[in-house]
């Protein structure tokens, strides 16, 4: 069984990533953290909480992180999940959020754990990860991996021409996450942009007659309409089957400076990659989508 953390801002393809990692019985979420992303903190930690207790996960603790990226006055959120962040799905209610601050409780986890035991996957901005390693130096570099989804390299943008939305929103934690020196795959939009949700797909979560499946159709319908990628998923399938993915050593710095071309990621492949600019990031290319829609709806089939 692996130990898991999810670093999160959910966000629709966020809880979707929950769902399929609830409903995987190889893997054990410790924990849950939040960030301010697709909306404020203060809502991704209560949907956070919202889907896993729908999926009969209130065990699994959820702790708000980061309200504010680094150097920044206000969060970069994005309205494309809804105002409420789930698409305007009615979910259910959530139990208490727990006290404490995300960042201190992932250094807590990947200090009380043995090194090198804890998979930690973040599908967010990265402010959460960069505030812990700031406050405990080396501590990311405990966990097993991180499974990161975020970054643009050999694709265009979604946010800009030049940045993917997670690494726009915090670029300067995204370039301190990436500098660790933690064993990191990267799910670029290269890999994710071939993640692709088709509508019959959606609608097979219907007839599964399940609180989950009815929760995850709805908000796939609407998220689909306008991002039919499942992004935030890929990390976490990664965990459970690493032959849906294909990936290559490279190296990847992030532009955290402001302006137009703030958070992106420069990257050196192949023959670039060298004394001068070694790898730092295993970054996936390619996925096998058949496959990875059948793994997705099969772990939310299991789930109430």
């Amino acid at each position: 069984m692996k130990h898991i953390i999810i670093d999160c801002d959910p966000g629709i393809d966020d809880a979707l990533a929950l769902l399929l990692a609830a409903g995987s019985p190889s893997l054990r979420v410790l924990a849950v953290t939040t960030v301010a992303g697709n909306r404020p903190v203060a809502t991704t930690a209560v949907n956070g909480r919202k889907i896993m207790d729908l999926a009969g996960q209130r065990q699994v603790p959820v702790y708000a992180g980061a309200a504010l990226p680094l150097g920044y006055a206000e969060a970069r959120c994005n309205l494309v999940h809804g105002e409420d962040g789930l698409g305007g799905v009615d979910v259910g209610a959530a139990s208490p959020v727990q006290d404490g601050h995300a960042a201190n409780r992932l250094i807590e986890l990947l200090l009380e754990h043995p090194p090198h035991t804890i998979e930690l996957v973040a599908t967010a901005p990265l402010t959460n990860l960069a505030l812990a390693e700031s406050l405990s130096p080396g501590i990311l570099r405990r966990a097993r991996r991180l499974l990161i989804m975020g970054g643009a390299l050999r694709f265009p943008g979604n946010i800009t021409p030049a940045a993917e939305f997670n690494f726009y929103a915090d670029p300067i934690a995204a370039g301190m996450v990436l500098a660790a020196g933690a064993n990191t795959v990267l799910f670029p939009l290269d890999v994710t942009s071939s993640a692709i949700m088709t509508p019959a797909w959606i609608d097979s979560f219907l007839q599964l007659g399940s609180a989950c499946g009815r929760a995850a159709a709805g908000m796939l319908q609407a998220y689909a309409e306008l991002d039919p990628l499942l992004h935030d998923a890929c990390p976490v399938a990664h965990l459970l089957d690493e032959t849906l993915f294909t990936g290559e050593p490279c190296r990847v710095e992030v532009d955290w400076r402001p302006g137009p071309t703030a958070g992106h990621a420069l990257a050196w492949f192949g023959e670039q990659v060298g004394a001068a600019h070694p790898p730092n990031v295993l970054a996936m290319t390619a996925v096998r989508n058949d496959a990875l829609l059948a793994l997705v709806r099969g772990a939310i089939a299991t789930l109430p």
